[in-house]
């Protein structure tokens, strides 16, 4: 998998929508420019076909769910073949991950039952309540104790979302994406990690 660069401002105050964020990252990818993730490989990408899947994402305050085509490009050194998949999309997820950060800030801020809020996105209970332990797990691994959480706070999520590197940042550290549900992988803090580090990343 390789995942392009999509998020141009904060992820809260972006003017794109997720599906134009797609787009542009998919038009400007340029597979001469990049390094195959298992072989390192420059230039070496070769595109052979594409695959469907879901998206859905916040318009104007509202889910929305379209039918995206990522396209795939085959590595000609060492034949793996690799999916090209904007860093504002979850790997495995048909949810944007805009679209589960609103949803959060939502959730702390609602003023009705958690069946109706969940009724209204369109998603189940559990969904919620594993986007909320994801976050916690997620947020704490990247923060250093003294910045952990035990539930979901308004302060995270602008932590999060005020950063517009972050979600490339996450992925090279851990190796998968932030509240992407990863059953078997282990991640554990960093002691060099620390809040500075995360508010602005290099």
């Amino acid at each position: 998998m390789i995942r392009e660069k999509a998020v141009f401002n904060k992820l809260n105050q972006l003017s794109f929508s997720d599906r134009k964020l797609f787009d542009l990252a998919v038009a400007e990818f340029d597979p001469l420019a990049h390094c195959c993730p298992l072989c390192q490989a420059s230039g070496q990408f070769l595109q052979i076909h594409s695959y469907e899947r879901d998206l859905i994402y916040i318009s104007c305050g509202k889910r929305e769910q379209i039918t995206l085509s990522v396209p795939r490009f085959q590595c000609t050194s060492c034949g793996h073949t690799h999916a090209v998949l904007p860093d504002i999309l979850i790997p495995f997820s048909s949810y944007s991950l805009r679209f589960i950060l609103t949803v959060l800030k939502e959730y702390l801020n609602r003023t009705v039952p958690v069946a109706d809020f969940c009724m209204h996105w369109g998603i189940a209970i559990s969904t919620l309540y594993d986007w909320i332990h994801l976050f916690r797990k997620h947020y704490n691994s990247w923060c250093t104790i003294l910045d952990r959480i035990h539930w979901v706070t308004m302060q995270a999520l602008l932590a999060v979302s005020d950063s517009p590197a972050f979600p490339s940042v996450f992925s090279r550290q851990f190796g998968f994406s932030f509240l992407q549900n990863c059953q078997t992988t282990q991640i554990l803090p960093t002691p060099s990690q620390s809040r500075r580090h995360f508010l602005h990343p290099t």
